[in-house]
């Protein structure tokens, strides 16, 4: 017979579970520290090396690389970010330093500076070089270049190549640029390095072998090289060497095209000021950096005008007024033109020097967007010009030229287009969308096909963004994903799938079957959306992976389309997954997993399914108590069908109502799953408010034309009735907050609803009339294309609908201010929202005898970003909900606010 022992259980346990299980204490601001934010996820060549970077409330950061034959775990303080060697050996980050470190130097008026730490992950070795700003690795992985600081008021600075293998390092000085070759010749370790000097040869173009520990002289001269360029996959090389006329005021540059840098041969060289049929009066400018055709039968560079000494102006012999003259034709308004003044006096002209040495030139206005197509054969500008109204007022559509780079012929192929996508990994075909089809015209004959036309008018798929429900004339559509690999087909997404269109028009196949279940499928791309066209499209001959997301359910999670064309999945849990990565040479893939109540944490396998946690995050979580999140279903006054989000109070007790924030931004239901580490720096901390005994309701919002409050209204009233129907909610124990768009969200419902007892507006717009007819400073840009087809959706110009204007406007009934209290806060320097929109609601409401705090703070933006600024506005919005909300007792600062005197005494103190 088998002895069976019970289990001891301590006696205090028991007593424990006799008496009921005791709640954990809540996170305190003194505990915010301890609080890991972990970054996106970097996979080593062969997968078996994961980086992770980490970042704390109090900036004691770091770098955690996970992996190894022993699942070794390696933290590196303050590294990022995380770059691998192609090699698998090596890995390198950038040092920085802690809070105290920087504060001591900023007092002591010395630069901030980091170093590198460059790390054998096969044998631990460590290389570690102070004051670097920046490091690049060989193609092969074996060799690293870094970039130490220039002297002050200098350009140049010095560059140390490392060969990793045996340790030693190699200094260039007064270095400009320098760019290793990406391809695999000579030993995959070729560096170009401009190098400024003086005299008549003291400049040159330098080319450093560093597998063979060589360097060659390929140029040097009197003037500077810039813009050093290798062809993709390839030995050639460009650089543009500079020409020194003093009848100029610019310099102008001569192209050097070497064709094997490896060889002796001189390169071929395009000098704008002799070369036959070069456009006169311009020159070849800098700021463009070579590039080639697929083929290389076509180098592409950049041109400017000439600006001559006798065009200079004269100085006055008076001092000259510094007024501004904005002018109504100005599509881009003054203050636009002066945000982007740096990026006007850099942009150039498109120009093609073809292999038989003939230029075509391709842009013809510095203000408009000009590209080299794959194919070498043609090239694109758009043109904005014919369309001056409706790209001063947010209707942005283009027309599209296309110039054959063999016959200088320029032809315009498409007109009026608002979703352009571009050319096709063949360089021979254009897409774009009239927002019900997809489209791509071939640019030698002109053809155009409807790739949609068969599935879109028999109703079997659709193509329109319905989620999108800003005011337009041209519907809405999802972003073309990419092409695939041949240029063959066109990969576009519905609402729930990722569909293959024939370039031929032949065929539209849905990819995917996300319908079904209403989960979207979108392909996980490994190059982000400003790469090249080559570098975005899909080998649909390979595995291929989507990311899913459950639009009702918010689960989310992976599957993989098979080289077969069947699509399997993978996985898919009530978990937020991102970060997707995949190793270059291995079957490995990593991402991150989290959830409300459960730290992100990276995830590393063969595939998603089977993928396995390589780290435990914030395991101090457990430690204490925690709320949860759920899903909310509830219909808007006009019968939509929406959700909510709801944050439950730590330590919930379900024979307690509780007092509710709820907090707005349009949609807000697909962050169900994100993990909210506590922070008195993000100031509308739901985590925060759950710590401090609230339930926090984030409703989405759903909107039609002209009703941005009324919209709003309609959403927030019916979700917070709903919640108080369950009984959990105090029903006078309820406040709002939101910031921008939230805060005008915020000021509207303080003024239109009898729901909130009070309201927090942070750098909201509160007056309809006023705001329509402002600026967004940061930008330059006139708010009327945001007023009317962008956030606030009002459609059409204020003195169309003016009874729309002031049925939307939270200050036409500020006299009528339903919540007994309101607290405001601005940044005295907001480019985006004008803080004079909360000054304007402060003094018309304190005229009207409400009671209304207004918080300024000095010097600071559309968000706070100073730490003790971040903190304080944390702290009073607690003491301001922990008063009203709670019954806490004011402080002072509510009650009797803070005179000029009060707080000059407080800074001087803490000087």
């Amino acid at each position: 017979m088998r002895r069976t022992t019970a289990p001891f259980v301590p006696a205090a346990l028991l007593l424990g579970a006799a008496l009921g299980a005791q709640p954990k204490p809540t996170v305190t601001p003194a505990d915010f520290a301890q609080w890991e934010v972990p970054g996106a996820p970097r996979i080593s060549p062969r997968g078996d090396w994961t980086a992770l970077p980490i970042s704390r409330l109090n900036d004691d950061n770091e770098v955690r690389l996970i992996g190894g034959p022993r699942d070794t775990t390696i933290v590196v303080p303050f590294g990022s970010p995380v770059t691998f060697g192609a090699s698998n050996e090596w890995v390198g980050m950038l040092i920085g330093m802690s809070t105290a470190e920087r504060e001591r130097l900023t007092k002591e008026k010395k630069p901030i500076r980091n170093s590198v730490q460059l790390r054998n992950l096969a044998n631990g070795q460590v290389i570690t070089e102070a004051e670097v700003s920046g490091f690049t690795f060989s193609a092969n992985g074996r060799y690293a270049a870094l970039t130490r600081y220039p002297a002050e008021g200098k350009q140049v600075s010095d560059v140390v190549v490392y060969d990793l293998a045996r340790g030693t390092r190699l200094t260039f000085s007064s270095v400009r640029e320098h760019t290793w070759a990406d391809a695999a010749g000579a030993g995959g370790a070729l560096l170009a390095l401009a190098i400024d000097g003086d005299g008549s040869s003291g400049h040159s173009v330098q080319l450093y072998d560093a597998a063979g520990n060589s360097l060659r002289v390929l140029e040097n001269g009197g003037a500077p090289y810039r813009a050093l360029a290798w062809r993709r996959q390839s030995l050639e090389f460009a650089a543009l060497r500079g020409v020194v006329d003093k009848a100029f005021r610019d310099t102008a540059y001569v192209v050097l095209n070497w064709r094997d840098v490896t060889a002796t041969a001189a390169p071929r060289t395009l000098d704008g000021s002799k070369a036959t049929g070069f456009p006169a009066g311009v020159r070849i400018a800098e700021h463009r950096r070579p590039s080639w055709s697929r083929d290389g039968q076509v180098l592409f560079f950049g041109t400017r005008p000439r600006l001559t000494v006798a065009d200079a102006i004269k100085k006055s012999a008076e001092k000259v007024s510094d007024v501004e003259i904005w002018h109504t034709n100005d599509v881009r308004m003054f203050a636009q033109q002066k945000v982007q003044e740096a990026q006007d006096l850099r942009s150039t002209l498109l120009a093609a020097w073809r292999a038989d040495d003939r230029v075509v030139p391709v842009g013809t206005d510095l203000n408009e967007q000009s590209a080299a197509l794959e194919s070498g054969r043609w090239a694109t500008e758009i043109d904005r010009k014919p369309y001056p109204w409706e790209w001063k007022f947010g209707r942005n559509v283009q027309d599209v030229y296309a110039v054959n780079l063999e016959t200088g012929a320029r032809s315009k192929v498409l007109e009026r287009v608002r979703h352009y996508y571009g050319g096709d990994p063949t360089g021979t075909k254009l897409a774009w969308s009239d927002g019900r089809d997809y489209w791509v015209v071939d640019l030698a004959s002109g053809k155009r096909t409807n790739l949609t036309a068969s599935v879109t008018r028999g109703g079997k798929a659709d193509f329109v963004d319905h989620d999108d429900d800003h005011p337009t004339d041209i519907p809405h559509i999802f972003p073309i994903v990419a092409w695939s690999k041949q240029g063959d087909a066109l990969l576009v997404n519905d609402t729930h799938d990722v569909w293959r269109l024939a370039a031929d028009g032949s065929a539209a196949t849905r990819l995917t079957n996300g319908a079904r279940e209403q989960v979207a499928h979108r392909l996980v791309s490994a190059a982000g959306f400003n790469a090249s066209v080559v570098d975005r499209a899909v080998d649909l001959s390979a595995p291929q992976y989507f990311a899913l997301t459950g639009r009702q359910t918010k689960q989310s999670g992976y599957a993989r389309l098979n080289a077969d064309g069947t699509v399997q999945r993978l996985l898919l849990i009530d978990a937020g997954h991102s970060g997707f990565v995949r190793a270059d040479s291995a079957n490995v893939v990593a991402f991150l997993r989290q959830r409300y109540d459960t730290s992100p944490n990276v995830f590393v396998g063969a595939d998603p399914a089977s993928a396995k946690a390589v780290t435990a995050t914030n395991p101090q979580q457990s430690k204490f108590a925690w709320g949860k999140v759920e899903l909310m279903n509830f219909r808007s006054t006009i019968n939509v069908p929406l959700q909510a989000l709801l944050y439950y109070p730590a330590n919930y007790d379900p024979a307690k109502k509780y007092p509710l924030i709820v907090y707005t931004y349009e949609r807000l239901t697909q962050g169900l799953h994100g993990y909210i580490a506590p922070n008195n720096r993000n100031y509308y901390n739901a985590t925060v408010f759950s710590q401090e005994g609230y339930f926090v309701l984030m409703p989405d919002i759903v909107f039609r034309p002209r009703e941005p409050g009324i919209g709003t209204k309609y959403a927030v009233e019916p979700a917070v009735r709903t919640l108080i129907a369950k009984g959990l909610v105090d029903a006078k124990r309820v406040g709002h907050v939101g910031h921008s768009q939230g805060g005008y969200e915020a000021a509207y419902l303080a003024t239109h609803s009898n729901l909130f007892q009070t309201t927090i507006v942070g750098s909201g717009i509160t007056d309809m009339i006023s705001f329509a007819g402002q600026l967004h400073w940061s930008g330059g840009t006139a708010e009327f294309d945001h007023w009317e087809t962008g956030q606030f959706r009002m459609q059409v110009a204020p003195w169309e609908d003016m009874k729309a204007m002031l049925d939307n406007s939270p200050l036409a009934r500020v006299h009528q201010m339903q919540a007994k209290s309101m607290l405001i806060e601005i940044g005295s320097d907001d480019g985006t929202v004008d803080p004079r929109q909360g000054s304007l609601f402060y003094n018309y409401a304190r005229r009207a005898g409400k009671h209304v705090v207004m918080l300024t703070y000095p010097g600071e933006g559309h968000g706070l970003t100073k730490r003790e600024n971040q903190r304080d506005y944390q702290t009073r919005i607690l003491e301001w909900f922990g008063h009203y909300l709670k019954g806490e007792p004011a402080a002072k600062w509510i009650t009797n606010g803070q005179t000029a005197l009060e707080r000059r005494a407080i800074l001087d103190a803490n000087k």
